[in-house]
C-alpha cells in the first residue's frame, strides 16, 4: 500500500493519472477581505503531472500564508532532518500586501510543497495530505449536510485528483478519497446532472478495492458493493457479479448487513 507516484493510466481509457513528477505552481493571488476578520492574501495553487503527455485534469486548491506554515512546522517537527534545508518567508509587520512579499511567498511556498511532495517519507506525512484536502473536504460536508450534493462533487473530484496525481491508485488517502466522491454522486437524484459520475466512480472504485489489502478498508468496500447493487439496478445494469462478491463476503464470515451506508460512512469520519 505504499509508493508515492502512481505511473500507470487510469484503465477507464480516461488517461487521468500517468508518469511523470507533481509540479506545485502559485497562479494567482487575490487579497481576502471579510466583515469581522483582518485581510489576508489567497494564494491559488494549480497541481498537474508532468510528463510527455499534458495533464487533462490539473487540480486547483487556495491557500492563505497560515495554512503553509502550519504545514511547514508540522513537516519540520515530525521529520526535523529532512527539513533542515527547508527555508520558510517570515512574518512581516508592514508591507503585507506588496508585491515583494507576495512574490517572495510564492516561491518559497513552490519549494515547500515540491520538496515534501519528492521525498518519500514527507510525502507520507499525514500533515500533507491534511494541507491538500481538509478545507475542501470540510466545504463538501457542510454542501452535503445540506444535501446539496451536486456542489459538494466538484470539491470532492478535485480533492481525489489532487491525492491521486502524489499517492499510488490504491492508497488509503486515494481509495477513501474515490469513495467520498462516489457516496456523494450516487447522493444527487438528478442523474442528467452528475453527468453518470456515480457510475464512472463507482466503477472505478471498485477496480481499484481487486488488489487492495489493507484491512482498515474493508469498513468501506462493503457499503460500497452494496452501493453499487443499488446503483446497477436503477441504471439497468447486471448486478449479479457484485451481489456475489457480497455473498461470498459473508460465507467467509465477514459481516455484511446492518452496516452505514458508505454515505454515512464518509460523513461520520469526517466527523471524527
Amino acid at each position: 500500500m505504499s509508493g508515492t507516484m502512481n505511473g500507470t493510466p487510469d484503465s477507464n481509457g480516461d488517461n487521468l493519472f500517468f508518469n511523470g513528477a507533481v509540479k506545485f505552481q502559485v497562479m494567482s493571488v487575490r487579497i481576502v477581505e471579510e466583515a469581522g476578520q483582518k485581510k489576508h492574501v489567497a494564494y491559488t495553487i494549480c497541481v498537474r503531472k508532468e510528463g510527455l503527455n499534458v495533464d487533462p485534469h490539473p487540480a486547483v486548491i487556495e491557500r492563505r500564508y497560515s495554512d503553509f506554515l502550519d504545514l511547514f512546522l508540522a513537516l519540520r517537527k515530525e521529520f526535523p532532518s529532512l527539513m533542515a534545508g527547508v527555508s520558510f518567508p517570515r512574518k512581516v509587520l508592514i508591507g503585507n500586501f506588496g508585491p515583494v512579499v507576495i512574490e517572495s511567498r510564492q516561491k518559497g511556498f513552490e519549494l515547500l510543497l515540491g520538496h515534501a511532495a519528492k521525498d518519500e517519507k514527507l510525502n507520507q506525512s499525514s500533515s500533507l495530505a491534511a494541507f491538500l484536502q481538509n478545507a475542501e473536504q470540510r466545504e463538501a460536508q457542510s454542501w452535503m449536510m445540506q444535501k446539496r450534493y451536486d456542489l459538494a462533487a466538484p470539491l470532492l473530484e478535485n480533492a481525489f485528483r489532487l491525492l491521486n496525481k502524489l499517492y499510488t491508485d490504491r492508497h488509503p488517502y486515494v481509495i477513501i478519497a474515490l469513495c467520498r466522491l462516489v457516496a456523494c454522486c450516487a447522493a444527487d437524484s438528478n442523474e442528467s446532472r452528475s453527468g453518470g459520475r456515480a457510475e464512472k466512480f463507482a466503477e472505478l472504485a471498485l477496480r481499484r478495492f481487486e488488489a487492495v489489502s489493507d484491512a482498515d478498508l474493508l469498513r468501506f468496500y462493503i457499503p460500497l458493493l452494496q452501493l453499487c447493487v443499488h446503483l446497477w439496478w436503477s441504471l439497468g445494469k447486471d448486478k449479479q457479479p457484485i451481489t456475489n462478491r457480497l455473498e461470498d463476503l459473508k460465507l467467509r464470515g465477514i459481516r455484511v448487513d446492518g452496516l452505514p451506508s458508505l454515505l454515512d460512512a464518509m460523513l461520520e469520519m469526517l466527523n471524527c
